[in-house]
């Protein structure tokens, strides 16, 4: 990196921690009021919500990353230009094209170090605030295991061993006792399919009538089993789209498709993830023309505020064109790139005039 790469980006570094550190705060803080409400249901308390924050302050930071790039990345280039460096860069012979290119390095490399902090570490720590959340509410029996979890009502028992792809229940074992307290039947499934929470379809399943003597054991390559187990408990086995990592929804996706199952909800969400590293570069893109023009014809707060309107509406387009492309069954890589590129374009028009 040259001296100028150097000055640049130790400028949008600064300006970009300020910003994402006020919105994260914020929208915690803000997130935080709403937990209040949930206090007192289950085994929730004060204690969990706070937990829970901390948990999601990984998750909630690389939520806000596009509209935080966009935003320190114009703070620190108004302040350049309304201090006049960037003129003077320009009169040292630094093109608009070169300027914009120091600007830009900047972006890919957050992008690409926010995808690998996405897949390796932040997924899970989504899924783990979302979980001990949603097992603090849940107002049904929910004991922790060595591997998995327990979840009983009654005199029924279901151990979950494992979860596959984030939300497919996996080595399952299903016991009745009856009023001796002795196990009378037991189910063991290999996976289950719970698209219909309330009916199971196990797969690979072994039966055994413990009531019957001798024992009777039948084997059924997959059978539908009535669930007895809430909607809260449920929830516990099923993590939503946003919290898996691009690999988990991808396998998921397959997993869905070979089943013959609807998969267009996580395609769009695993395509959205592909396509946020693009979010925060034209982001980064469309922050560039508040270093040009005359200093003293817009202020650095007009210049944050533009900013501010066009990252808003950037986030509202995502979405309305996401959700029309499930109504209309549109590929998902067509809506979850069409917006960042239709916002490159216009960014590049944009820093073109403002060049001129």
């Amino acid at each position: 990196m040259t001296l100028l790469d150097r000055y640049i980006a130790t400028e949008i570094a600064k300006a970009f921690f300020l910003v994402m550190l006020t919105l994260v705060l914020l929208f915690s803080f803000l997130d935080l009021i709403q937990q209040l409400d949930n206090i007192g249901s289950g085994s929730y308390r004060f204690a969990d919500a706070v937990l829970y924050e901390l948990r999601m302050l990984a998750p909630r930071t690389l939520e806000l990353l596009p509209f935080g790039a966009l935003m320190g990345t114009t703070l620190a280039l108004a302040m350049l230009a309304n201090q006049g460096e960037v003129i003077a860069a320009q009169a040292a012979g630094v093109s608009v094209a070169r300027f914009a290119w120091s600007v830009l390095q900047s972006g890919i490399l957050v992008a690409v170090a926010a995808a690998l902090m996405d897949e390796l570490l932040v997924s899970q720590l989504h899924q783990e605030a979302v979980q001990q959340r949603a097992m603090s509410l849940a107002n049904a029996e929910v004991t922790p295991a060595d591997e998995g979890f327990w979840i009983y009502h009654g005199d029924r028992f279901i151990h979950i061993n494992r979860v596959l792809h984030g939300r497919v229940p996996a080595d399952i074992d299903i016991l009745q006792l009856n009023d001796e307290r002795r196990v009378s039947l037991y189910i063991h499934a290999r996976q289950a399919d719970i698209g219909d929470p309330s009916n199971w379809l196990l797969r690979d399943v072994v039966v055994k009538n413990l009531a019957e003597m001798p024992t009777v054991t039948k084997h059924h390559p997959s059978m539908y089993w009535e669930s007895y187990l809430t909607s809260e408990q449920v929830g516990l086995l099923e993590v939503p789209p946003r919290t898996m990592s691009p690999t988990q929804l991808y396998a998921y996706v397959h997993y869905l498709q070979g089943s013959g199952q609807p998969s267009a909800r996580y395609e769009l969400t695993l395509w959205q993830k592909l396509a946020q590293p693009a979010a925060v570069g034209v982001m980064v893109l469309l922050a560039i023309p508040a270093a040009f023009g005359t200093p003293r014809s817009m202020s650095v707060g007009k210049r944050v505020l533009i900013a501010l309107g066009g990252g808003l509406l950037f986030h509202i387009l995502t979405q309305v064109v996401a959700n029309s492309g499930l109504i209309l069954q549109l590929p998902a890589a067509l809506t979850s790139l069409a917006t960042p590129v239709v916002t490159a374009i216009v960014a590049l028009v944009i820093l073109r005039r403002a060049s001129t």
